[in-house]
């Protein structure tokens, strides 16, 4: 019964974020308005963690499926790869190194 209960709190915040995103018009995806939306109800403990943890757990053991898309994408375009793989590398290490030091600034600013 956890499992569906958080299943359902994580669908309804994912439809809300969703709406807002659609409603107002925003350039950022309606899941990451929802997951900062989730976020922010077990900060104010309007939702428990204990109500999401098994199913987002399920979630997060089964992530490795949703990679599988991309790199049948990858796969099928290989001459492009090729053509354009040094930059794309470069670019992802690019971005891994900005995200990992903006991560890095956030833990410290919010560890204060």
């Amino acid at each position: 019964m956890n499992i569906l209960r958080g299943l359902f709190l994580i669908f309804v915040f994912w439809a809300l974020g969703e709406a807002t995103s659609q409603l107002a018009k925003l350039p950022i995806p309606g899941a990451v308005i929802g997951m900062l939306a989730l976020w922010v109800a077990l900060q104010l403990k309007w939702v428990s963690y204990a109500s999401v943890q098994t199913t987002a757990k399920g979630f997060l053991g089964i992530m490795g499926v949703f990679f599988v898309p991309p790199s049948l994408g990858i796969l099928l375009h290989a001459e492009r790869m090729l053509q354009y793989g040094w930059k794309l590398a470069l670019l992802v290490v690019f971005t891994s190194a900005i995200s990992g030091l903006t991560t890095v600034l956030v833990f410290k600013l919010l560890n204060r």
